[in-house]
């Protein structure tokens, strides 16, 4: 299981090809809308800025002319690729890059790029939300009182999140953050990441600067029988996909919270909602789904189930996350049209 951390491989690219080109001169396609004091840097970085549906630029057209992209939301695909014959670099603005197809780009000698750590806090503030809303009940309650009914307090009675075992899968930059929050509770880090070093948040590094009290595990199923609160903070891959199914659920212990602010196809979710029905687990907190965005007939299989919160993937939504992370990327894709390397590289 990746730790999140990329690599780079040997491939021709078109920017070897194409040459050096500088980002006054360059095009940029911003594929959806983006911090707005980020899309006033793109404007004062590139020569020309092209966004879907403004200034009569359809998508099409817009990746047509493009020589770079930076990709917030949405995804870029095979077909996408195939009409962008001038693309040199994708860049992401957070972490993740399953939204990217990376063989394609591969092939096509298309640079991509992402913006480790960087909603890393924003992320793991959201996981620690998401556990304490589940943990004293805050949506289901609030939920209840809206709608006339008289709650006793004494009904309201909740496990909490002081001083419980909390379970993290991952040891990048966002699962570090989110266990020194979760410290701040007293509750005991139980870790999961094969792929990570022994040292990792034992001995200092310029990544980690500060040790973790934390125990590591040897398998999933060791975490899931024992953590109260389980918090998904691995990448997207072949192996971690459907990580979480019947059997891991069935792992659990019977108070135990999910949360997921990973990606949603980490989670088998008709199993979860079978669990959370069942009250064979305690609850889940999701800022991730199956099926995005999260609305409409997209959350009809969560429908009446009071121990489940669902957020429309928003953990990297703070302010200042989206405009450092758009910003980045948008320098990124300017350094690497005029030669200076693609810093974090990944594709």
């Amino acid at each position: 299981m990746p730790d999140g951390s990329g690599s780079s491989s040997s491939i021709p690219l078109r920017q070897d090809a194409l040459g050096t080109l500088k980002a006054s001169e360059a095009t940029l396609f911003i594929a959806t809308p983006i911090h707005p004091k980020s899309e006033a840097h793109a404007d004062k970085v590139f020569g020309r800025v092209l966004r879907p549906g403004v200034g009569g630029w359809t998508r099409e057209a817009a990746l047509a002319e493009a020589d770079a992209v930076v990709l917030r939301a949405g995804t870029i695909r095979e077909p996408d690729l195939l009409i962008a014959p001038k693309v040199r670099i994708v860049a992401r603005n957070g972490t993740g890059y399953d939204s990217v197809d990376l063989p394609g780009c591969v092939s096509r000698g298309v640079v991509v790029t992402n913006v480790p750590g960087g909603n890393a806090e924003a992320v793991a503030e959201i996981a620690l939300a998401l556990a304490l809303a589940v943990t004293r009940r805050v949506a289901e309650l609030d939920a209840r009182i809206r709608s006339g009914e008289l709650v006793r307090s004494i009904t309201a009675l909740c496990p909490g999140l002081l001083g419980r075992t909390v379970g993290l899968v991952g040891m990048g930059d966002i699962a570090y953050a989110a266990a020194r929050m979760f410290s701040a509770f007293n509750c005991k880090i139980i870790v999961y990441s094969p792929t990570s070093p022994a040292s990792r948040w034992v001995k200092p590094d310029e990544r980690y600067p500060v040790p973790l009290a934390h125990e590591r595990v040897d398998s999933l199923d060791a975490l899931l029988g024992r953590a109260h609160v389980v918090s998904l903070h691995c990448p997207l891959t072949p192996a971690t996909r459907g990580m979480i199914g019947p059997r891991e659920l069935a792992l659990m212990l019977p108070d135990a919270v999910l949360i997921n602010t990973s990606r949603g196809a980490m989670v088998d979710e008709d199993a979860l909602v079978a669990a959370l029905r069942e009250g064979r687990i305690g609850g889940a907190g999701l800022d991730v789904t199956a099926v995005e965005p999260a609305y409409g007939d997209n959350l009809a299989k969560f429908a009446g189930l009071r121990n489940v919160v669902v957020l429309p993937h928003v953990g990297a939504s703070t302010d200042a996350a989206q405009e450092y992370g758009c910003n980045a990327a948008i320098d990124i894709c300017a350094d690497y049209l005029e030669g200076r390397g693609a810093r974090n590289r990944v594709a």
